[in-house]
């Protein structure tokens, strides 16, 4: 992993984001429709302040993994990279309940090369149900839909202990039910489908050091969110089998993993509480459990809002103890609503590395980040 301020890859997901704006608008000019075209972006930079050195998988360490699922790591020197990232959303909308979604974005973790977070098509049945169909990011997470887009939460990413895992998308159909009743908003989604994805980029670089490609089959799950004018609380389930390859060899074939999570958070009267927990479960031998949560709370004065944030991830995998990953996160953050879709923020993260096997280690790091909608 090179750490140094590289602005080149930036301008070419610009332009690779540019281009796919103009085709769509081409697209919906010569047809009699609704095009809508919205963005977001964030301009971050931070560096490892300290840590334990050493040299982990191709990671030059003290380090301290930003953004795991794009291999988002910041080292010794300061780097745009990590945090960095743009995106284009279109909806185009047809007469009688048909229309469609598609989302492009670029991630300096990446190199910002150009990915499709969202490709599907949406019938609305009725009012409050609406059957999908295509691309669509997996909704495991309180913040999955909108993991990319900085400006709508407040640090200045999720916390890296929960929001690391190696599949975030599926390919399949979900049925979304909406509707409020009087002041309780009840939202419903159930989903099918399946990913594959060749050269995994969190399992290569993170955890294997070799080629993995990894493969979600027979996926079905479901959450219903409960909404107030002071907070939500979202319950989710979901089950599915894992085939992986590691350098070619089989690891796993059609492993089962269930997962199970909730989310509740609090906005009343400036205080702000944000709360989530999860808990990933592969009940056949080898039996392997992961449980995840974060707890945060804040206080809004005015344009400003600071915040304590402290996550955990912990592994139990029955069969074999040296296997274990184990680590927590105390983040400090500041976001500083300057004016309107613009966000100014700064993190201070502590990360203590309690894994039974050599791991990344212990870190410290600091970051600030532009937060932007267009």
């Amino acid at each position: 992993m090179r750490h140094f301020v590289d602005g080149s890859g930036f301008q070419s997901g610009l332009r690779s984001l540019g281009l796919g704006l103009m085709l769509v608008g081409a697209t919906a000019t010569a047809s009699a429709g609704e095009l809508t075209v919205s963005g977001f972006g964030t301009l971050g930079a931070g560096k490892a302040i300290s840590g334990v050195k050493q040299r982990y998988f191709g990671f030059d360490c003290p380090c301290y993994i930003a953004n795991y699922p794009d291999v988002g790591v910041y080292g010794n020197d300061i780097s745009l990279k990590p945090d960095s990232r743009i995106g284009v959303q279109a909806n185009y909308r047809l007469d009688g309940g048909l229309s469609f979604t598609g989302q492009v974005t670029a991630h300096g973790g990446n190199d910002f090369k150009p990915a499709v977070d969202w490709a599907y098509g949406s019938y609305a049945l009725s009012d409050s149900l609406t059957l999908q169909a295509g691309r669509k990011r997996l909704p495991l997470f309180g913040y999955s839909d909108f993991f990319q887009v900085g400006y709508a939460y407040p640090w200045i990413r999720p916390p890296g202990d929960l929001y690391g895992w190696q599949i975030v998308a599926y390919n399949g159909a979900n049925l979304l039910f909406r509707k409020n009743y009087g002041s309780l908003s009840v939202s419903a989604n159930v989903w099918a489908g399946s990913e594959s994805d060749k050269g995994n980029r969190m399992l290569d670089l993170i955890y294997y050091d070799a080629r993995v490609d990894e493969k979600w089959k027979s996926i079905f799950g479901g959450y219903v969110e409960l909404g107030t004018d002071w907070g939500t609380a979202r319950f989710v389930m979901m089950t599915n089998k894992v085939d992986r390859l590691v350098a070619g060899t089989v690891n796993k074939s059609g492993v089962k993993q269930n997962f199970y999570g909730f989310t509740f958070n609090v906005d009343q009267n400036d205080w702000v509480l944000r709360t989530e927990i999860n808990r990933f479960v592969r009940p056949d031998a080898p039996k392997d459990i992961y449980s995840v949560y974060f707890v945060g709370a804040g206080r809004r004065f005015g344009d400003w809002l600071p915040m304590l944030t402290y996550s955990r991830f912990t592994e139990d995998f029955k069969d074999d103890a040296t296997a274990n990953e184990k680590h927590n996160t105390l983040a400090a953050t500041l976001r500083w609503d300057f004016r309107d879709n613009m966000a100014l923020k700064f993190e201070y993260d502590v990360f203590k590395d309690k894994s039974a096997f050599p791991f990344v280690g212990n870190s410290k790091a600091v970051a600030v980040s532009l937060d932007f909608t267009f």
